[in-house]
């Protein structure tokens, strides 16, 4: 059989540190052992998560163009993918005979006559590999979180203020001694109540205020300097403000002053308040493609409402849209066979996660002490006299910020260490228990975020619930009490609608039919 080697890192730091050298060893000694034909390899500095992937995409078309299947050897999942955007695409070329895929690390082949383990055990080692960088986001952002909640800022100081150090080497923010000024009095003269921002805006050209760049104010930076908190104490964080430290230019007086002149005198913010339906925004009707709405009945019964064919209203009462909700949830139960190889599969996966950690961590190590070195060597320029100090504090500024960096993201991955299984272990415990949770629960919020994780879609079509349910939710009713042949045959002929479904937000809906004595028929 041909094949192809496939190296990849995210970024040239990793390329500097030989990752893709010891990827290549290992993968054409792989290839030999298997006695493959290396017909090309493909070193990829990209990431996996973000873009077009130009690269990656390159070695899939030389792939395509080849008249027999080819082998992708890769050192591990994550080195082909971190997410399931490729998913569909991948899947199709392999029962296609296009491709096959052989991860190193994992020990695993996917080909055509995979079985339905394997397969999951792909899926799952695309959704470990993905968990493991949402992690190192929600690390970064936690400790951003506790930045703003210590009063710091992290990012670009606000016009009329410049980013420093303190006297304890600390990022710093404090007001510009030329601009700060300059902005209180536009702060001061707006109060009044007698300038519109354009006019404001010539007497900030007449007084000499200009931005971080030194260029005039516009109207439109004006406004957002206007309605921005900083300038009195507080830093607005994606819709959320936080007391910083830093010394404000104005009082809280003069900018609800302002805010008053901008909104106008007695004009009160519009308020609304919704009632608290479960159903609200989450069913669509099968009939319009609008969403249902909801409504109170006698103050106390609530129902969802659709249309039928002919356009008429339809009131489905929502004690039995919950009916139907149960008897699907009842579906999602993992068969031991699955749960067998699952835990099998933790165990080789934590090894190479393990790895991959270690490896990540060298990389920022070498940098971090690269970094340390250059502002050894930028004070000792400066101590020398070859370099004035405007430059000395620019470039030691450029040298913080990235050594700041470097060290948010060793917190990060130290941090990241059994993310996935823990992850992995609730949702496995959420599938088997979502029905009991969502019959016993009275917290409205709670039961729709339950809603939200498992059900991709919900549709109404007349009285019949029709539904998609997100990964990897789909794939335990896929698998749930069959056998491991029987299994495979559903998955195999399921599987990429229910991944185009997952991937492309389109409407796959199963549609329910009820066979339960007990209950009324629906529809």
């Amino acid at each position: 059989m041909k094949a192809v080697i496939l190296t990849r890192v995210s970024s040239k730091e990793q390329e500097e540190g030989h990752s893709l050298a010891a990827q290549n060893t290992r993968l054409t000694e792989y290839a030999n052992r298997k006695n493959f034909e290396v017909i090309k390899s493909f070193q990829i500095i990209e990431s996996s998560t973000r873009g077009n992937r130009k690269e990656f995409t390159a070695m899939i078309n030389f792939c395509k163009k080849q008249k027999e299947t080819i082998a992708i050897i890769a050192d591990a999942v994550d080195r082909i993918q971190r997410s399931f955007k490729e998913s569909v695409m991948l899947d199709n070329l392999i029962r296609q005979e296009k491709i096959e895929l052989h991860f190193y690390r994992e020990g695993m082949v996917i080909s055509k006559n995979a079985n339905s383990m394997d397969i999951m055990r792909w899926d799952f080692a695309v959704m470990g590999a993905k968990s493991y960088v949402l992690q190192l986001s929600e690390n970064v952002r936690r400790s951003l979180e506790y930045k703003n909640n210590n009063g710091e800022y992290a990012g670009q100081a606000p016009t009329g203020y410049i980013n420093c150090h303190n006297d304890h080497g600390k990022a710093w923010i404090k007001p510009d001694e030329i601009q700060g000024p300059l902005l209180q009095k536009l702060f001061v003269t707006y109060s009044l109540g007698r300038s519109s921002l354009g006019e404001l805006k010539k007497e900030a050209d007449r007084i000499g205020a200009r931005s971080r760049t030194g260029k005039p104010l516009t109207v439109s930076t004006l406004h957002h300097i206007i309605k921005n908190p900083f300038y009195y104490g507080e830093m607005r964080i994606k819709d959320k403000t936080f007391p910083h430290c830093y010394q404000p230019l104005i009082s809280k007086d003069i900018w609800d002053r302002c805010q008053t002149v901008r909104l106008s005198a007695g004009k009160k913010p519009f308020k609304y308040s919704e009632m608290p339906f479960l159903y609200r925004g989450l069913i669509r009707c099968a009939h319009t493609g609008k969403m249902c709405t909801n409504e109170l009945k006698k103050g106390q019964f609530s129902y969802v409402v659709c249309y039928d064919a002919e356009g008429r209203r339809k009131y489905i009462p929502e004690t039995e849209v919950d009916a139907q909700i149960i008897l699907i949830l009842k579906t999602l139960q993992f068969p031991k066979t699955f749960l067998d190889e699952i835990n099998n599969h933790l165990r080789q996966s934590q090894k190479a996660e393990i790895e991959f950690r270690n490896k990540e961590m060298g990389v920022l190590q070498a940098n971090l002490s690269k970094t340390n070195n250059r502002l050894d060597k930028l004070l000792n320029l400066f101590l020398d006299g070859e370099i004035d100090k405007d430059l000395f504090e620019a470039k030691k500024e450029q040298l913080r910020t990235e050594k700041s960096r470097l060290m948010i993201k060793m917190t990060a991955h130290n941090k990241a260490d059994d993310c996935f299984n823990d992850l992995l272990s609730e949702i496995l415990d959420l599938a088997r228990n979502s029905w009991i949770i969502f019959e016993n629960c009275h917290n409205l919020e709670l039961k729709r975020k339950l809603l939200k994780m498992i059900f991709h879609t919900l549709e109404l079509k007349d009285n019949k619930l029709g539904y998609a349910l997100n990964f990897p939710f789909s794939k335990v009713q896929n698998l749930a009490n069959l056998s491991p042949k029987n299994a495979f045959a559903r998955t195999a002929k399921t599987q990429e609608k229910t991944k185009a479904c997952d991937l492309n937000h389109k409407p796959c809906p199963i549609w329910l039919r009820l066979s339960d004595s007990n209950q009324r028929p629906i529809g």
